[in-house]
């Protein structure tokens, strides 16, 4: 009677939709018990384990001030009296709970020339199995560091549940080959080949690329969900005018090599017309072949004195040399065209990062009757 009495005002004091009290399992957090230590470090203790749970917002978290509301604090004391499987079962049925985690700090006196040390230890009880399913001890110099860690030890106690219970990350970057980590575990750069698998709860997303100001932002994963999350990479000053002078020289050296090679084909091109025109055919009058056929019907010179083998003497040299120029021309348009191609392709818009504006600041006054007036314009 009393474990049904102690459910009905637990649910009643719990603000847990329906759908959610459904996907998401129930965890009670009982008071940390101190053994040689102070109580308000076990509390503390307790009350950030609590708070980190509470925070992955993958559970439905019983605290222990919650406890306290419903039941007489010596009652629960004596509830706690056992720490075996069993009798945290017990316990936890009694709450309506799926999970149970206890907790006890100790402190130990310097002896030996040993310093004195805190333990937190932890421990992971399954209601329903009514079995321990793992525990985690931390250890510190000072309360004060026993209570930083006391959130970090309660995600490795329920890492275990998360790890069935999984979502996917998927990042998306404007910026190729940034470093992205999920708390602070590289996972690969960007573009990332499909999505990140990550137990449910939050989970610190960093992106970095030299050059940039890291991007980092908690990110929740749900259970079975697909988390997506776009990054804008902020650059630095530096980094902007680097990039703005590498990448309009690089343009600049893409334009002219263009310009040279389309030159180059074109001159290629134009000799070899010229040098086709002039090499022509027996019908055309000043023409290599015109002047060869005469000289092979056994005509040297025509009535006009033409004499036809200087003609094509002359006119088999301009083919050659305007044949070798073409060659030429040709070869270096062909350079040009790959310098152009490798300059295309390297190089990106210099205008890319124009938005990234440095700061700036401008005061303009004013006279007005009687006094100024001060306007201030800052941009980012």
């Amino acid at each position: 009677m009393r474990a049904f009495l102690l459910c009905a005002a637990l649910a009643a004091a719990l603000p847990v939709s329906a759908s959610a009290a459904e996907a998401r399992p129930k965890l009670a957090i009982l008071d940390f018990a101190a053994n040689g230590a102070s109580k308000e470090l076990a509390s503390a203790a307790g009350g950030l384990a609590a708070n980190e749970l509470d925070r992955m917002a993958v559970f439905q978290v019983v605290t222990a001030d919650a406890i306290r509301t419903m039941l007489a604090f010596e009652k629960q004391r004596q509830m706690l009296g056992c720490a075996e499987a069993g009798c945290m079962a017990e316990i936890g049925g009694a709450l309506g709970v799926d999970w149970l985690v206890s907790g006890k700090v100790t402190k130990l006196g310097a002896s030996a020339g040993m310093p004195e040390t805190f333990s937190l230890d932890l421990t992971l009880t399954n209601v329903r199995k009514a079995q321990r399913e793992g525990s985690v001890i931390e250890t510190a110099r000072t309360e004060a560091e026993l209570v930083q860690r006391a959130g970090k030890a309660a995600q490795k106690l329920v890492a275990k549940i998360l790890a069935g219970r999984s979502g996917k990350l998927v990042v998306s970057a404007g910026e190729a080959g940034a470093v992205v980590k999920v708390d602070d575990q590289v996972k690969g750069t960007t573009p990332l080949r499909g999505p990140v698998a990550l137990p449910a709860g939050p989970h610190t997303l960093t992106v970095e690329k030299k050059g940039f100001v890291a991007y980092q932002k908690d990110v929740q994963v749900d259970p079975g969900k697909l988390v997506e999350e776009r990054v804008t990479l902020v650059p630095s000053p530096d980094f902007v005018r680097e990039y703005e002078s590498r990448q309009k020289k690089l343009r600049l050296g893409a334009w002219i090599s263009t310009g040279v090679a389309a030159i180059g084909i074109a001159s290629a091109v134009a000799l070899q017309v010229s040098a086709s025109s002039l090499y022509g055919n027996e019908t055309t009058p000043g023409t290599f072949l015109y002047a060869r056929a005469k000289l092979q019907s056994g005509v040297e010179q025509d009535a006009g004195g033409t004499n036809f083998r200087e003609q094509a003497s002359k006119l088999k040299s301009d083919i050659e040399g305007r044949q070798t120029l073409s060659y030429v021309a040709g070869g270096l348009g062909g350079i040009a065209a790959i310098a152009a191609t490798y300059f295309w392709i390297a190089g990106e818009d210099p205008n890319r990062y124009s938005g990234f504006a440095e700061p700036s600041a401008r005061l303009d006054v004013a006279p007005v009757p009687g006094g100024a007036v001060a306007a201030a314009t800052i941009k980012f």
